[in-house]
């Protein structure tokens, strides 16, 4: 860019750039190496491209349940469920188009998992399924369907089971919360603009903690690292939200009560510990590590035997639970499978 923009800067430049290390490559002709208004894709963005489209994979749509008025896919992670403001250079294809060109209906959200998350996502059908018929009567009924599964969603009688992988060895401040098994936590949040909510309640049950082994680099720097437990602390949550409040789970695990931050959550975690199990323990790129494992909704007229179905844990958390010590999975297993979640 120099060089085609401002090529008496970058010369008078050169000695100074060389004096403090900066290396230039000024043998390269100019017009080899650049032109306005064409370029190259430096090999290494090509790379990361790469890798986040096979983090990706595709825009295939897992469908966990279908009926005429609505359907329960899988959302992967780090792809959003429709875009907004915040999403505006999001590349991804949002979760509502996918859904639509997987089943050839339109659809509308009925709840919002955050772009980090995976799991169980419900959308309801515009229209019926043979289609045809009075506009005005399948708009109606759309917005019908729309409104009652939300209110079943928001009701008190609907459970939707989260599981979180945290920060932390289950105790904090002196208080053991693997014991506790599952209890109400009330506490206030903030919304979206860091206006303060009282009213927030979440039901949490810590399942099984351990310690990971240092990170062993082959050097003396590992034996040192016995004493750094900075990511090593790691334990399995369940969490369910008695209130639809924004980031509440999150900002519930990771307040000065529980002090357990979901790992990769770049909003209320622990910047450095992310860092580190982006580098060294498989945490992938915009992953927060929370996945809704099951949906169980109360009967509605457009389900009357309700909703209950189960989302598989995401290859990427799978990946990452593979290579922790086997003590935790086999103490995690008996709670999750009470509560119908297998890994």
């Amino acid at each position: 860019m120099l060089r085609v923009h401002a090529p008496k800067v970058l010369e008078e430049s050169l000695p100074t750039l060389k004096k403090a290390g900066i290396l230039v490559d000024n043998d390269t002709k100019d017009e080899d190496k650049y032109e306005i208004g064409r370029w190259t894709i430096p090999e290494t963005l090509t790379r990361q491209s790469k890798e986040d489209d096979d983090n990706d994979d595709s825009n295939d749509v897992d469908i966990l349940e279908e009926t005429d008025h609505y359907v329960v896919v899988s959302k992967p992670y780090a792809v959003v469920v429709h875009h907004s403001s915040w999403t505006k250079q999001s590349r991804s294809i949002p979760m509502l188009q996918r859904v639509r060109d997987e089943t050839g209906r339109p659809v509308n959200l009925v709840h919002r998992l955050d772009r980090g998350a995976s799991g169980c996502l419900l959308l309801s059908f515009q229209g019926n399924a043979a289609g045809g018929g009075d506009d005005g009567k399948q708009r109606a009924t759309s917005c019908a369907v729309t409104k009652t599964l939300i209110e079943s969603m928001q009701s008190r009688e609907a459970t939707k089971t989260y599981l979180a992988l945290v920060d932390g060895d289950g105790t904090w401040n002196g208080v053991n919360y693997i014991e506790k098994g599952w209890f109400a936590f009330n506490n206030p949040v903030k919304d979206e603009n860091g206006n303060i909510i009282d009213y927030a309640e979440t039901e949490i049950c810590f399942v099984a903690s351990t310690i990971l082994p240092p990170i062993s680099n082959g050097t003396a720097a590992a034996v040192e690292d016995n004493d750094n437990m900075e990511g090593r602390k790691v334990s399995i949550v369940l969490a369910r939200p008695k209130t639809g409040r924004w980031h509440q789970i999150r900002q519930h695990l990771a307040s000065g009560t529980i002090g357990h931050a979901i790992l990769g959550d770049s909003s209320h975690g622990r910047s450095r510990t992310n860092r580190l199990w982006k580098k060294k323990r498989h945490l992938l790129k915009e992953r927060v590590c929370l996945h809704l494992c099951r949906l169980q909704l109360p009967s509605t007229t457009y389900s009357p035997d309700g909703i209950d179905v189960s989302c598989p844990l995401a290859p990427d958390l799978e990946k990452i639970l593979k290579v922790m010590p086997g003590s935790l999975i086999e103490d995690a297993w008996p709670i999750l499978a009470k509560e119908g979640i297998q890994i």
